[in-house]
C-alpha cells in the first residue's frame, strides 16, 4: 500500500457502484492515460481489516485473463483505495437488467468465470462471493472475476 497522494495522478471521472465496503468510480490515470477503477474502502469502523488485506493480496498475487488485474493501492486519510483495470462493460447485473443474454451468450459467460474460479481454486483462493454484480465484463467480450 502506498502512502503517496494519488490525487494527482487519478482523475475521478464518475462513481460507479457503492456497497458496504465503500465506493467504486471510474477515474483516468494521468501518467498512463488508461481509464481505471478506484475501489474506495472506508476504513473507519472497518471490522473486516484482514478481509481487505486478503483481497489485496489475492488481487496482487494471482494475475490471470479472467480475474480483475490490481494495479496499485493507497492510504488517504481513513481510506484504501484500491486501483483496478476498468471494466468498460460493467457487471454482469447491470447487463442482465437491461438486456436479454442468449443461452450462448450466459453459457460463454459461465465459461469464463469458471476459468476464473479454477485458477483461483488452483492457488488455495476462495473467492466466497460469486454474484452478478462481481462478475465484470468488458465490450471485447472479456469476463473477469
Amino acid at each position: 500500500v502506498s502512502m503517496e497522494n494519488p490525487v494527482m495522478k487519478y482523475i475521478e471521472l464518475e462513481n460507479i457502484g457503492s456497497g458496504g465496503f465503500g465506493d467504486v468510480c471510474r477515474a483516468f490515470n494521468t501518467a498512463t492515460g488508461r481509464e481505471v477503477a478506484i475501489k474506495k474502502i472506508n476504513l473507519q469502523g472497518q471490522g473486516r481489516k484482514q478481509v481487505t488485506v486478503n483481497e489485496i493480496m489475492v488481487m496482487k498475487n494471482n494475475r490471470n485473463p479472467n480475474v480483475v488485474n490490481y494495479l496499485d493501492s493507497y492510504l488517504v486519510d481513513d481510506e484504501l483505495w484500491l486501483v483496478m483495470e476498468y471494466m468498460d462493460g460493467g457487471s454482469l447485473h447491470d447487463v442482465i437488467s437491461k438486456t436479454y443474454l442468449s443461452e450462448d451468450e450466459m453459457a460463454a459467460i459461465s465459461r469464463e468465470c469458471l476459468k476464473g474460479l479454477d485458477f483461483l481454486h488452483s492457488n488455495h483462493v476462495i473467492h466466497r462471493d460469486v454474484k452478478s454484480c462481481n462478475i465484470l465484463l468488458r465490450t471485447d467480450g472479456s469476463v473477469k472475476l
